[in-house]
Formats: structure tokens, sequence, C-alpha cells
């Protein structure tokens, strides 16, 4: 059995990674892009494991809407982060491993609207 992991706070705010699926004006496929979220913690699921539960809006087509979210307390630093960068960091990984592996369908690069996370925070 793993080591306990320290709970943060109730309130702190955690970032998260998500597919948001939208269309370009004049088009009629649709595009996937990975978007940098954040939302405080509200709270802790205790079931087989533990859950921190997040609810803040997620990108969604044309608008945004309060979504819970839930992550394994186990997942801090693999899927959801304590950073913007971190999360921009796991978002450019996604970005990159779908491009190389949808390459040869020669559709044009994925937005990176995450990439303000990465140039914020570097020096």
């Amino acid at each position: 059995m793993g080591a306990r992991q320290k709970r943060p706070p109730i309130g702190t705010v955690m970032w998260d990674v998500h597919e948001n699926r939208y269309y370009e004006k004049g088009s009629v496929l649709v595009r996937l892009e990975y978007v940098v979220t954040s939302a405080p913690i509200e709270s802790y699921f205790e079931g087989g494991y533990v859950e921190l539960v997040m609810c803040g809006p997620i990108p969604n087509g044309d608008y945004s809407s309060p979504t819970p979210r839930y992550h394994k307390l186990s997942d801090i630093g693999k899927t959801v982060f304590y950073t913007a960068r971190e999360a921009a960091l796991h978002a450019k990984e996604l970005t990159e491993k779908y491009e190389r592996t949808w390459g040869w369908t020669k559709d044009p690069p994925m937005r990176r609207t995450w990439e303000k996370y990465l140039k914020e925070t570097d020096e």
C-alpha cells in the first residue's frame, strides 16, 4: 500500500487539461484542442480511493458552464496540477502526441491556447 498523500486545503485552486471540440467560422469540420482550466477544490469524496472535487468553467463550444470534475488525489502532478505552467506542459505533451499520431491526415496544427501559461512563467 502506498504512502498517504497530503490533501490540499478546500479552496485551493488547481489546474487541469480538457479536450475542447469547436467549429471554425466557415467550416463544417469539428476541430480539437487541449485547454487549461482552473477551479477551486470544493470537497473530497472518499470511496475506494480519495477524489478531489473541483467545480468551474470548462470550454464547451461557444460558451462555458460550471462543471464538476473529479480527480484522484494520487493524480496530483499527473493530470491535475498546482500551477498553470504544469498544466500547460501537460497540454503541450497531449497536443504533440495527438499531432504525431494523426499528422498523416494533413490537418492544420492544433490551437495552443495554453502557450500563454508557459510564457508567463518562463524566465
